[in-house]
């Protein structure tokens, strides 16, 4: 199904909710951290039904496997960590990229396994303009159409996210699909949709949740600009987030409190590293 990404072969499956052999995974119901909208709703339903309609490959649960796995994001500390990232893949370590960082990688000299894309906004589709082989794509059925269109189909899988809005409209396509639970961030669910794909191992890189020297990403991106700075404190350090930043680290901790038990996670930078290190809760994220 999955071919050279994956080391085991995909279970068979017969229903919406995965057999019970998958103990480490949940039905979407019981782990669900909606975040808001970016994009109109009744857009993001025409999305979904658009892409739904062209045949890609859905995703499917998985067997646990002990590949390490590193996922990538295009947080200002991705610049200080790139040499340990080709380290790691000369290692054998695989590397899904998030987003742009998929691009900073390549540009980098460092050939990502995957690629995973949860927004819904139409520029997101500059992200895949450079096709590379032997990459897959992890493609959000609520990402823009334009997205898919670049897009090989051989490599490319679909996946949806657990809201409700979309159920009905998925239920007109498929007679059965596995929801992606998780936070308002890919990389809030692209953990969960790699956990689902049998992979526990992770090294975080370029996930900061937190400005760096007044950078919110390794690289250029201007639809982030000019965003309001919050002050946070987390275990005596202070960090330094736009909004959305502030978001994620608290669906982070939830998201560890819902599957912490089942992931294996070495975090790089950043303060999610510092949540990580500190055991924080959401009451010890201190907002100044």
């Amino acid at each position: 199904m999955f071919a050279s990404f994956f080391s085991e072969p995909p279970t068979v499956v017969v229903s919406q909710i995965p057999p019970t052999e998958h103990e480490t995974w949940m039905p979407a119901e019981d782990f669900e951290m909606c975040g808001s909208l970016n994009i109109d709703l009744d857009l993001l339903k025409k999305n979904v039904a658009t892409n739904i309609s062209k045949g890609f490959q859905q995703i499917a649960p998985h067997p646990t496997n002990e590949v390490e796995a590193m996922i990538v994001g295009g947080g200002p500390s991705l610049r200080e960590y790139i040499q340990e990232i080709k380290s790691l893949r000369r290692q054998g370590v695989k590397l899904i990229t998030l987003n742009n960082a998929y691009q900073y990688c390549i540009d980098a000299g460092v050939m990502p396994s995957a690629m995973v894309m949860v927004d819904a906004r139409p520029f997101n589709a500059r992200f895949v303009e450079n096709i590379i082989p032997d990459c897959k794509y992890f493609i959000a059925s609520q990402c823009d159409p334009t997205v898919f269109d670049k897009l090989p189909k051989d490599r490319t899988y679909i996946w949806h996210t657990s809201a409700e809005e979309i159920s009905d409209i998925l239920a007109t396509e498929y007679a059965n699909w596995y929801p992606v639970p998780g936070g308002s961030t890919v990389l809030l669910r692209a953990l969960p949709l790699f956990r689902m794909l049998g992979f526990k191992r992770f090294h975080i890189f370029g996930c900061d949740s937190c400005l760096e020297d007044g950078s919110h990403h390794a690289y250029e991106q201007q639809e982030n600009d000019d965003q309001m700075v919050i002050p946070v404190r987390v275990g005596g350090k202070v960090f330094h987030c736009n909004p959305w930043m502030v978001s994620q680290a608290k669906e982070f901790i939830d998201l560890i409190a819902c599957m912490g038990d089942v992931m294996e996670l070495e975090i790089y930078g950043g303060l999610l590293r510092q949540i990580l290190e500190t055991g924080a809760s959401r009451a010890d994220l201190e907002e100044i």
